[in-house]
């Protein structure tokens, strides 16, 4: 004889940074909130992200013209972007779709939702900071694109004219101007873009889980450690089948990053949820001063100042979720490391390597899955998430309290998919 299942409220599964502002924004709404997770709070892909905090970004990854890039992806492993032959197969018709959306009209689409993301984000972040308790966490100093070449900042006029069409704010600094920014800099950069309401996190993990905690201590979530099997849709609630046991909820958030599509794909929903799994190396004790995150743009590397050092992060692998490591991308990242900064010392090292979940439209997917509206989907945010998550959580907040957002937030529905 089996016992009755656990009953909740609202369950949300995933405890990075997507998971943590949905049960914030759940439990300011006076909801009782199970946060699930195999891991403790911000341990996924959360744990290893660049730290940057850029409400200014204006654009999807696939962009008219990107189709030129793709051979060298498939040939050049210190390309920004890689994809391992041997995930190429299954990698193929995600390549489609991404290709498929950047034709001008789709891309267009895909630019409206991503500025509706981000430009609000700090702005949103406030309150959670606050309640957090995490303002030594969260450092608006601004951030610096760098650029060696001027090929490269020629590259950059178009987006630096509609950045400036929408109103984000946004300063060309001269090759001196930059060096009063950072000193530390090395002097191989020719022109760079600082944004002032830019911003980053000096430690990301810690960050989410101090959000997660403070849910739990001041807003009377609940916090499992266990690994989410699938869900069962009923009449009276979603059952949650989890390694611990089985949970009937009121309610269901998928925020479960990479992880999400095999929750949905039972559910009759197959999306085009592929990994870039993302590097970085973070460095203590590195002897040189570094006042914020910038990132060298033809490389699309980041540095940002963490904890009592630098994390250098950035570039995509297409490889799945199997594959071990690729050595030459912890290289690649150390020797962009030594470009930016040449007198950083960088012998105390960590590595790591996670899984981004990204869309072809660069999208994540919001909102009440049709058909079972008691589920409310909130994963796929690619390399976006830690800027973009402020704005998710009020999302799945105002879904769950069963508000009308199919027109205000239409571009981010699963039934594009469809």
């Amino acid at each position: 004889m089996t016992s009755d299942p656990v009953q909740d409220d609202v369950v949300v599964i995933g405890a990075g940074i997507i998971g943590a502002t949905a049960a914030y924004n759940l439990v300011q709404q006076g909801r009782r909130v199970t946060i699930i997770d195999r891991q403790a709070p911000g341990y996924g892909c959360s744990f290893g992200n660049a730290g940057g905090l850029s409400p200014g970004i204006s654009f999807p990854l696939a962009m008219p013209g990107i189709y030129r890039h793709i051979p060298e992806w498939l040939v050049n492993p210190a390309s920004p972007v890689t994809v391992l032959w041997k995930h190429l197969p299954a990698a193929l018709p995600w390549l489609l779709k991404f290709l498929h959306e950047a034709t001008p009209a789709r891309s267009r689409v895909a630019a409206e939702g991503v500025r509706k993301m981000m430009r609000n984000s700090l702005d949103d972040y406030a309150p959670i900071i606050a309640f957090a308790g995490a303002e030594d966490l969260v450092h608006h100093v601004g951030q610096l694109y760098l650029y060696s070449t001027d090929e490269g900042f020629q590259d950059e006029q178009r987006a630096l004219r509609t950045r400036t069409e929408l109103g984000i704010e946004q300063r060309v600094l001269s090759a001196r101007e930059l060096r009063e920014y950072e000193p530390a800099l090395s002097d191989i950069f020719r022109h760079a873009i600082y944004f002032p309401g830019h911003g980053h996190c000096s430690n990301p993990q810690q960050f989410v889980e101090r959000i997660v905690r403070a849910c739990v201590n001041k807003g009377g979530a609940r916090l499992v450690q266990q690994d989410v099997i699938d869900l069962r849709p009923g009449s009276h609630g979603v059952r949650v089948r989890t390694s611990g046991g089985e949970r009937l909820a009121g309610q269901v958030v998928i925020a479960a990053g990479i992880h999400s599509k095999s929750l949905v794909q039972p559910l009759g929903w197959r999306v085009p949820l592929e990994s870039h799994r993302g590097y970085h190396l973070q460095v203590s004790d590195t002897g040189v001063g570094v006042l914020r995150n910038v990132m060298w743009a033809e490389r699309k590397t980041l540095v940002t100042p963490i904890n009592d050092g630098l994390r250098v992060a950035g570039t995509a692998e297409i490889g799945g979720l199997h594959a071990a490591p690729t050595r030459s991308r912890f290289d690649q990242l150390l020797a962009t490391l030594r470009e930016v900064y040449p007198d950083a010392r960088t012998e105390d090292r960590k590595e790591w390597m996670g899984h981004r979940p990204c869309t072809p439209d660069s999208l994540p997917v919001l909102g009440p899955l049709p058909g079972n509206e008691r589920i409310i989907c909130a994963f796929g945010h690619g390399h976006i998430g830690l800027t973009a998550a402020s704005f998710t959580g009020r999302a799945v907040a105002l879904a769950a309290a069963n508000s009308v957002i199919s027109e205000t937030w239409r571009e981010f529905s699963i039934s594009r998919f469809a």
